[in-house]
């Protein structure tokens, strides 16, 4: 009798312990299940998060670089030389819509001044449109725009109603600042014969 019951104990004790496990299957399944779910999901939140984010940031990219035409036809405008040339890199390059190639801010002022106390009266206009803006890289763009100045004066006192200009540039993020590193203008079609710096030499 006593053999059998040491015998019995062992088999109940299996059969109990079986018997508890086998429920527990089913819920480590669930459980893992569910955790592979919650990680899906968050990494699903992180990802839309980020992209969201880039969105805002490209967004206020784009922005920032719209400014620096906007900021440029203000100045002119103005007749701020100083504040045109700051949106260049210190080392920009500017081509003039009249061809002349200025390096540096202190080349741009010089031009700047003298161009807008002559050409700028007091129902002067000047705005940019037609953006076409495109990411070379996060801190790189390239634009294409539409400069359209109005009511300037031209060399001989006339004034000139509409002077469409074809403006390019590369702007180039230098810290929390996007500035102009390169730009190009000119006509958008065959200059006023009085816009031309031979008509001026002529007068």
């Amino acid at each position: 009798m006593k053999i059998s019951q040491r015998q019995t104990y062992p088999a109940a004790l299996i059969a109990t312990h079986t018997n508890d496990s086998a429920p527990q299957k089913p819920k480590s399944a669930r459980r893992g299940l569910m955790q592979r779910l919650g990680f899906a999901f968050l990494a699903c939140a992180l990802a839309i998060g980020a992209t969201g984010t880039a969105s805002a940031g490209s967004a206020r990219d784009e922005g920032a670089v719209r400014g620096l035409g906007d900021a440029f036809a203000n100045a002119f405008v103005q007749k701020n030389a100083e504040l045109r040339a700051s949106l260049f890199a210190e080392d920009g390059t500017f081509v003039t819509p009249q061809g002349d190639f200025l390096q540096g801010r202190v080349a741009m002022v010089k031009d700047f001044g003298p161009e807008a106390e002559q050409a700028v009266n007091g129902s002067t206009q000047a705005a940019f449109s037609n953006y076409r803006i495109r990411f070379i890289k996060h801190d790189v763009a390239v634009v294409d725009a539409l400069l359209t100045v109005r009511n300037v004066n031209g060399p001989d006192g006339t004034i000139i109603p509409v002077t469409p200009v074809n403006f390019f540039f590369v702007a180039v993020r230098h810290g929390d600042r996007w500035l102009i590193q390169d730009g190009r203008a000119h006509f958008a079609s065959a200059p006023p014969s009085n816009m031309t710096k031979s008509s001026a030499s002529q007068n």
